[in-house]
This record gives structure tokens, sequence and C-alpha cells, in this order.
């Protein structure tokens, strides 16, 4: 099936609701692999967070530039995944998926977890990888929560600083949490900075935007500055008026400067026309 063959479909039960998106599945490393995918030109490969695919606006204004496929990661959808101990792991599944897909080069975008899986898929086929953007990425958690932990309230503070736009949000159901949270807890560890990780970034030529909400009450923005440091070839930008999910906070401006770096790399802050562009 070629990407343009994809069966169009709203997915509620995944999340992927309204918009453009089809979806379908690849066999990748043992599993049924989910690829929700929308537009057509460049690929612009995208990992979703711990909550697993969830549809925003922001996906819709990059479909209209770019061929966007969200990949669902292994372990996220009906098999459980005991394959995998680390990072590493399942970023050689989600290749594994990006080869079953017929990709041979790609812009990523990775977020929350799914950015800290998107640095070690960059690290470990950095030629394939045209860009890299980490939307608010967990792999470096100091003084950050637990959103399993949260009560009802200060779950959706901690994801949104608008709750009434986008995706309606909730915390995760009972059973996603029993069957995913451990693999979940087995990737992020304890969110520390291990030296020969800092010495393996310090190698990855990829260009990296690097986004953290100024409100997120999920990974706190303070960890962004230890990206920029280790990353040779990468910038760090705050939203303002955004927690941890920026995508549904502020979709224009998300789509506005991740569709910009994608097409002009890191001249994407010189602006084309004057103008004042998402205050």
């Amino acid at each position: 099936m070629t990407h343009s063959e994809t069966t169009t479909t709203t997915i509620a039960a995944a999340g992927i609701i309204g918009g453009a998106f089809g979806y379908r599945t690849v066999t990748a490393a043992g599993f049924d692999v989910t690829v929700f995918e929308a537009g057509d030109g460049v690929p612009l490969v995208c990992l979703p967070g711990a909550g697993g695919p969830r549809y925003s606006p922001a996906l819709d204004l990059l479909a209209q530039r770019f061929r966007v496929l969200l990949i669902e990661l292994p372990g996220w959808g009906d098999e459980p995944n005991d394959a995998v101990a680390d990072f590493d792991g399942l970023a050689a599944q989600v290749a594994a998926a990006v080869d079953a897909l017929g990709l041979t080069s790609y812009h990523l975008l990775g977020t929350s977890l799914g950015g800290a899986c998107a640095l070690h898929l960059a690290l470990a086929d950095p030629e394939r990888v045209i860009s890299l953007t980490l939307e608010a990425p967990g792999k470096f958690r100091i003084d950050s929560a637990d959103p399993s932990t949260l009560g009802p309230e200060a779950f959706v503070r901690a994801f949104r600083t608008h709750p009434e736009r986008g995706m309606p949000i909730e915390p995760p159901d009972p059973e996603f949490l029993q069957r995913v949270w451990p693999l979940v807890g087995r990737l992020m560890g304890d969110g520390s900075l291990d030296d020969a990780f800092a010495a393996r970034l310090s190698t990855l030529p990829t260009r990296t935007l690097v986004l953290f909400g100024r409100n997120d009450g999920v990974i706190n923005p303070v960890n962004g500055p230890t990206y920029r440091r280790l990353l040779p070839n990468s910038t760090l930008l705050y939203v303002h008026d955004a927690a941890h999910d920026i995508q549904n906070d502020r979709p224009e401006a998300f789509a506005d400067v991740v569709g910009d770096f994608v097409t002009r790399g890191m001249n994407f802050l010189i602006n084309e026309t004057d103008g004042l562009i998402n205050p």
C-alpha cells in the first residue's frame, strides 16, 4: 500500500479525531505498528508521548505542508513490549517501522517520551534524519513531575495552559496505565544526565530544535539548556502561554516554527517578510 492509498478514517479510540489523517499498519520488530498519516511532500515522522498517539490541530497544519507520519510506538498498541529495556532498543524498533514505510530520509519530531526516543533514533542513524525537533523532550527531568501521580485538576494544568483548546485532556485510563506504565518506567529511568550519553550527544551533527512551553508542569523547562549545551547544532526556544502540550496550547505557533525549521533549517528564525508572527 502506498501512502496515497492509506485508509482515511476517524480513529476515536486512539485519539485521532478530525483532520485528514488516515491509518495503516506495518509489521516491524515483531509488532503490528499503526501509522497515522496525512499530507504529501517531505516526510515528517512524529513520535508521540507516553499517552500514545493523539490528534492535535498542529499536526493538521503541518500536514498542509509535509507528509506527516505519526507512529504508534511498539508496546502502546494491543501487544505488550517486553523486548526492550531502554531507549536504544525502542529506537531500533522504531527504525524498523521507518524501514517498513520505505523512508530513506526524513525529518523527525518527538514529543516528551517520544522526544527521548527521537534523540536515540537520530544518534543511531544521523545520515537519514535530516532534522530533529524535540517538543518538551523527556530525556532529562530535573525537578519534573510523574503525570501518573497527579490528580485530575493538577494533571490538566501540567499539560495545558488552555484546556479548552484542541483535544479534550483527561488522565490516562487505569487499564492503559497498568499495561503501559511499567514500560514507560523502564525507558525513562530517573531522568538524570549520565556522562556517557552526554558524550554521545556531543557527536550528533543533526540540526535540532528544542521547544519547551514556559508553563510546562510535566518536564520542567529548566532542562532546556542541557540540550542546548550538549547538542552542537541546536537551538532552544520557549513558547509563551503554553504548558507541556504545546501542540494543542499554541497550534499555529507550533506549526509555524516547526514548519519553518523543517523547510529552512537554522535560518528559520529569519523572517522572509516583515511582520509580527504569533505574538
